[in-house]
């Protein structure tokens, strides 16, 4: 069982710092008891804890919510990738019964739905499964691109990666129209020209790690109530990448939001609050946000 240490902090917040082999996992429960089973969030890769914080409070406004930082994520050092998705899901699993959990609704965002598929594909106890901009697998032009970014982090062409990274990120078209998305853009370039060298090394196992165990195989998904949703003009994973995982569960569905990107979490908040929490009570109003 993981070790753990628990800090109580303001606003009804509880941060849960464990190990799991030798490997930190840290938690941050939210409105802990306001549902009866809590909403687990993983976010992406460049997505930790304090981060989220702004829509982790607001989906806690509805539910009890459990945002993770995954080892190799945060604050939680590096993951070197050799370690592969099935550990990450150990961690996961063998904190959250240290804390008494047993049953979730499980959230993931990008390289967080990597985590989320295979999680549920690997345990039970998954209620509803909630994906934003699920990847299932790397066509042959982002492996390219990948791999150009790492050469550009081994190179010390930190400008270079940033703009490479960030047009990957967040589409130019609605950047030149949207102007939630060009600040978007903005700030998420500047977060990597002036990320820590332990950041940079994050990135580098973390799509190390995509690259050599990041396939997941649609032919054995889970019969897991599941929301699929991205924005309209994602061309990192697009609309129809994230269609056919949607299409992989017996019951999925896919929502496009309009008017955003990748970055779908920042340039439609509000919006991406929605379909999360619509997707863990199905028996709520439709959606009206779907493009």
């Amino acid at each position: 069982m993981p070790t753990a240490e628990v800090h109580s902090l303001p606003l009804g917040t509880d941060f849960h710092i464990l190990s799991y082999e030798g490997f930190p996992i840290h938690m941050k429960q939210y409105s802990k008891g306001l549902t009866d089973i809590p909403l687990v969030f993983i976010g992406g890769a460049f997505q930790n804890i304090d981060r989220v914080e702004k829509v982790s409070r607001a989906l806690a406004e509805k539910t009890w919510v459990i945002t993770i930082d995954t080892p190799g994520n945060g604050n939680t050092g590096v993951l070197p990738h050799e370690f592969d998705f099935d550990f990450i899901c150990d961690a996961i699993n063998r904190s959250l019964k240290s804390v008494g959990v047993n049953a979730i609704n499980l959230l993931g965002g990008s390289y967080g739905s990597i985590v989320a598929m295979r999680y549920a594909q690997k345990f039970v106890g998954v209620n509803n499964l909630v994906l934003c901009s699920a990847m299932a697998s790397l066509p042959k032009e982002l492996e390219f691109q990948f791999n150009q970014l790492l050469f550009l982090l081994e190179w010390d062409r930190i400008e270079d990666f940033a703009d490479g990274f960030t047009n990957l990120m967040t589409n130019p078209e609605l950047r030149a129209k949207n102007r939630l998305a060009r600040i978007a853009a903005e700030k998420l370039r500047h977060a990597l020209v002036t990320s820590s060298r332990g950041i940079r090394e994050q990135f580098k196992h973390n799509t190390l790690r995509i690259l050599r165990d990041g396939q997941t195989d649609l032919r054995m998904m889970p019969d897991v109530p599941t929301t699929v949703y991205t924005g309209e003009y994602d061309h990192f994973v697009p609309v129809e990448a994230n269609k056919r995982v949607a299409e992989s569960f017996r019951r999925g569905r896919f929502i496009s939001v309009a008017d955003a990107d990748h970055m779908v979490h920042v340039e439609r908040f509000r919006a991406n609050v929605d379909t999360i929490l619509s997707s863990i009570n199905l028996d709520s109003a439709p959606l009206t946000i779907a493009a």
